[in-house]
């Protein structure tokens, strides 16, 4: 018979329970991989945009940039606010560094939507002057 002594399994310390999860340092792996694909539809949604009172194309490729990107603008700028939304019922209940990540992540929303209303604005202003 051997004589071997188990240790008791250790507690945790109240300092190791109260530290938060280390936050990394790089914007886009806090903001998480939806809405870095969020931020970079909006970005190709407001780089391939038509020019005001480009004429609609209905068949082919063009259809896409004369179509397809002035409806999803819109839809864009629903998500961006429903996200910074979001990040900010999430914030009033998170403390501390966490709490920082959400401000950053609504800062970071609101500051893409007003770039693309501002960027389409002049596309529908010419759109809805023309019906």
């Amino acid at each position: 018979m051997s004589t071997t002594s188990r240790s008791a399994p250790r507690k945790k310390s109240p300092r190791s329970a109260n530290r938060q999860r280390a936050q990394p340092d790089n914007l886009l792996r806090q903001m998480g991989v939806l809405r870095v694909v969020l931020i970079a539809l909006v970005i190709l949604d407001m780089l391939a945009s038509p020019r005001p009172g480009t004429a609609v194309v209905y068949g082919g490729w063009e259809s896409v940039t004369t179509l397809i990107l002035p409806v999803l603008a819109p839809i864009l700028l629903q998500v961006l606010l429903l996200d910074a939304l979001m990040g900010r019922v999430m914030m009033s209940s998170a403390k501390g560094a966490e709490r920082a990540r959400y401000r950053r992540i609504v800062v970071v929303n609101l500051l893409f939507g007003a770039a693309l209303v501002l960027w389409w604005l002049p596309y529908f202003l010419k759109l809805f002057a023309s019906s």
